[in-house]
């Protein structure tokens, strides 16, 4: 399973496959909370949701985009903090291997630079998983390119 952890949205996917050349695209969402909620709630409706599909597809590894803070929003990071600290307990509570990869790491291996936008990393997922690849949200996206890394790290994401 991949996560591409957020407060407002949450992007999932789930894949599966015993090779590269046999994997696939099993589901994948993305988790929308709103900005008046307690954040406390927040993180609880994302944790639900992501519980539930853990246990619905028998994950065994949980890849997450890795924390990172931008220059033109510095305050993200406070935000991501709990969200990221909150799915990484999910692993540890499921017993689930972990692996956490920065965006722009995530960008570079699948798409050939670290550059490049979350419509490019799309495109190139098509690559492995078919030209009719569709996915919901640059969210869900971003979350399929990291279930796509997990697999070739850890085994079945």
């Amino acid at each position: 399973m991949g996560v591409d952890p957020g407060l407002a949205r949450t992007g999932w996917a789930v894949v599966s496959g015993d090779s590269f050349q046999r994997l696939t695209f099993r589901s994948g969402g993305t988790i929308k909370t709103l900005p008046g909620e307690r954040l406390s709630d927040r993180i609880g409706t994302i944790c639900d949701a992501l519980e539930e599909q853990i246990r619905n597809h028998g994950v065994s590894v949980l890849c997450l985009e890795d924390h990172f803070s931008r220059r033109n929003a510095p305050g993200v990071g406070h935000l991501l903090g709990p969200v990221i600290g909150a799915v990484a307990y999910l692993a540890y509570r499921h017993n689930l291997s972990f692996l956490a990869i920065p965006p722009k790491e995530l960008k570079h291996r699948v798409t050939g630079t670290g550059g490049s936008s979350k419509e490019d990393l799309i495109r190139a997922l098509s690559f492995w998983f078919g030209p009719g690849l569709e996915v919901g949200t640059t969210h869900e996206g971003d979350a399929l390119g990291l279930a796509f890394l997990g697999f070739g790290r850890l085994g079945r994401p």
